[in-house]
């Protein structure tokens, strides 16, 4: 399956890596433009469902470092390196024929220029330039190009920022932008790649849950509390329920406050319990290893590294899912569904390990009848929310089921 990557950038950026996209193997790319760096920040907030997100550079990506450290995916830049640097400046050489005293250069890191000037033995003569950050005005970068142009200290002027090119081209001062090469692209894309792939295989990895209860849990409260991490249970001596899942799955349930909804699930006080292993002996020790940390109605994890985490709920990096957020009012405006219907099938996309998904999987994790999911679904295909994107066939008879993938931001 491909991995899916939502790609941030300029457009110029982005229809460079169009032109890319077909020596891509097992990538999928999705495209959000940006008219400035600052709009990062805002535009991951309507980031749809993807497996990692990649920024073009290293100013969106500290833009919108907050906003991109709440998603459940991993997050990739492409760094302006001494190969960037070394592209743009022999590309200057052999196009324009400037002398180096005669650039006017905007970057994060000047020490960079330094680096490759001294690795060719250039030590006398330097270029203009001016550090950049997140705290940097547009309109000092663009004096800062325009006075050296119009004082004759700068002939052409190399800027790292698409609004900064677009406003020196109005002014009529000689401006190209930073070029990042094409292998750079590429790897950088690879890399996001392989933490996407290492994100996945963590989370596929063995992990167990434990209930202690002084009382009998009965079948159906323990078939509801195995939903919600998409796990079968056993039960052992001693009223210990033992649940089989993976570590993505227990995650999102800690994340999204799962804990609480057991603890309402059950009458009578329990001691929750979870263990991370490469096996399930291993996980099953380390989640009884939990249990004596544990209270009533408190929760431990031990990961496979032997950490300890809790105790939740009131753990601090617990998150909170709110009904009342804008996106949910307005689809659930557009689409008639009830928020708690929407909350759920956003904490399905969460933690599904696909973007695509089927009806079975949407309905499994729902614990709804099918009828009822296909409704859910009709309605989010009818207002653009989801769209059937494929059909597979594992059986040999019968109708081919649909493959959709919601179209709105999950995260």
């Amino acid at each position: 399956m491909d991995i899916r990557i939502a790609v941030l950038g300029s457009s110029n950026f982005i229809g460079r890596l169009k032109r890319l996209e077909h020596e891509l193997v097992s990538i999928r790319l999705d495209y959000y433009i940006y008219q400035s760096p600052v709009d990062a920040t805002e535009i991951v907030q309507k980031i749809k469902p993807c497996d990692v997100l990649f920024f073009s550079g290293s100013l969106p990506y500290i833009f919108a470092k907050e906003a991109s450290e709440k998603l459940p995916v991993p997050t990739h830049y492409l760094k302006q390196d001494e190969a960037v640097i070394t592209t743009t400046l022999l590309s200057v050489y052999f196009s324009n024929n400037i002398p180096i005293e005669q650039l006017s250069i905007d970057l994060i890191e000047p020490q960079l220029i330094k680096n490759v000037l001294e690795d060719i033995g250039q030590l006398e003569q330097y270029p203009h330039m001016l550090k950049i950050d997140p705290t940097f005005e547009l309109e000092e970068v663009v004096k800062f190009h325009t006075e050296l142009h119009y004082s004759g200290k700068g002939s052409l002027a190399i800027t790292s920022v698409h609004a900064v090119f677009h406003a020196l081209q109005d002014k009529k001062v000689p401006v190209i932008r930073m070029l990042d090469s094409k292998g750079s692209i590429l790897k950088g894309l690879e890399d996001a790649k392989s933490m996407a792939l290492l994100v996945k295989s963590q989370s596929a990895k063995i992990a167990i849950g434990c209930i202690q209860s002084n009382n009998i849990i009965s079948e159906e409260v323990l078939k509801k509390i195995a939903s919600t991490i998409q796990a079968n249970h056993v039960q052992t001596d001693n009223h210990l329920y033992t649940f089989i899942s993976t570590q993505g799955n227990i995650q999102i349930a800690l994340e999204s406050n799962a804990i609480q909804h057991w603890r309402d699930l059950v009458p009578t006080p329990i001691k929750i319990a979870f263990g991370y292993g490469k096996t399930v002996i291993e996980a099953t020790q380390n989640a009884k290893d939990a249990l004596p940390y544990t209270t009533e109605n408190t929760a431990y994890l031990i990961t496979d590294h032997k950490e300890l985490f809790g105790p939740y709920p009131n753990n601090q990096q617990q998150i909170q899912l709110k009904t009342n957020d804008p996106k949910l009012v307005q689809i659930a405006k557009d689409t008639t569904l009830s928020p708690a219907n929407l909350s759920k099938i956003m904490q399905f996309s969460r933690s599904h390990s696909s973007v695509e998904f089927t009806t079975n999987d949407l309905e499994a994790y729902l614990q709804v009848s099918r009828r009822t999911t296909e409704r859910l679904l009709k309605k989010l295909v009818d207002h653009g929310y989801a769209r059937v994107v494929g059909e597979e066939m594992t059986y040999q008879q019968g109708r081919p089921r649909a493959i959709y993938e919601f179209n709105f931001p999950t995260y």
